[in-house]
């Protein structure tokens, strides 16, 4: 059975309780030892729980309690003296600090999906914050950080296989539509030297991304602008979007599209970097991902045939593909 399949959970009923019980409290406990900086200092040196404690200013029984949990499935180590040691899945652990703290709002969204279902025009998110996501984020500049640290950790994520698998043609500049707080932009800047970039998000949202940008040793290299993708888009001749496709219904992505083919300069090209889902259902991570999407908004993970007809519609014919199969995969498109 693939690893990535859930199916032996259901094997019996203690597995299930096991098996999923664990899984949802390893993210808890892993989210909560971040959080309090526990997971930092373990990886600064070894330290015992009543050390670790002082540092975090926590109560040492319950953090011994969490480490010793944590030792047992082997995230970390604790030696005979009770003294606990970091490892490299601890490491993994650290820099996934964002992504355990989104899950938070998955969570909290996931317990209102019965009701968005029955309900049918609303998603859970909305239901349980009140509003859709991204306005939400709006009003929450916290929210719309941690999120944008987690959309910065799943690109990290994609760089290697971007990068070797999927070299782009010749470009002078690149606009990041939906780029967050700048990290694929900045990354392309890197490793495409000579080029220029274009950081295009939200208002509030490139406001959040302007102080890491001129941190950069690329900051001369790149425009920042805000504004919505729905109405208008800077000129540029590569287009990268990330994770974007996947947030809307057909029709707005059609919209989308849209702006961009009338923006686009000539000769130029799209990149939609995204999952794509298999004909055959596969326990792979486009799968869950799009269960994922159905609790944050109206958009979806979707089939080469569901991209194809998006392009189709909107002016742009695919080119090129570049599938991933641990992760995203790379559909550079040109105008048709």
């Amino acid at each position: 059975m693939d690893k990535m399949a859930l199916g032996h959970l259901f094997d019996d009923a203690d597995t299930l309780f096991n098996g999923f019980n664990s899984t949802l409290l390893c993210v808890v406990a892993c989210n909560a030892l971040n959080r309090m900086g526990a997971i930092a200092a373990l990886i600064d040196m070894p330290a015992s729980a009543v050390e670790l404690a002082d540092r975090c200013k926590a109560p040492a029984d319950k953090l011994a309690r969490l480490l010793d949990f944590l030792s047992a499935h082997e995230i970390i180590e604790r030696d005979a003296h009770g003294t606990y040691h970091a490892t490299k899945r601890t490491a993994v652990l650290h820099e996934a600090a964002p992504y355990l703290q989104n899950s938070e709002t998955t969570f909290s969204a996931g317990m209102r999906l019965h009701d968005a279902l029955q309900k049918g025009d609303v998603t859970p998110f909305e239901l349980q914050f009140g509003q859709p996501v991204f306005e939400y984020f709006a009003d929450n500049p916290a929210a719309a950080e941690n999120f944008g640290g987690f959309m910065g950790w799943m690109t990290g994520r994609i760089l290697r296989f971007l990068f070797t698998e999927h070299r782009f043609h010749p470009f002078e500049t690149v606009a990041d539509i939906g780029g967050s707080m700048g990290d694929l932009l900045l990354a392309m800047l890197q490793e495409y030297p000579g080029t220029r970039g274009i950081l295009f998000d939200l208002h509030d949202v490139v406001e959040l991304a302007r102080p890491r940008i001129a941190a950069s040793p690329h900051a001369a290299r790149v425009e920042i602008v805000g504004g919505s993708f729905f109405e208008e888009v800077p000129q540029a001749d590569l287009y990268t979007l990330k994770q974007i496709v996947h947030d809307w219904n057909d029709e707005q992505c059609i919209t989308i599209l849209s702006t961009i083919r009338d923006a686009i300069k000539p000769g130029g090209r799209l990149a939609v970097i995204d999952h794509i889902v298999s004909e055959t259902p596969t326990p792979d991570e486009a799968q869950s991902t799009d269960i994922a999407m159905m609790l944050w908004d109206t958009g979806r993970e979707r089939k080469l045939a569901d991209f194809e007809r998006l392009f189709e519609a909107s002016g742009f014919a695919i080119d090129r593909l570049t599938r991933n199969p641990r992760g995203h995969s790379v559909i550079e498109a040109v105008p048709a």
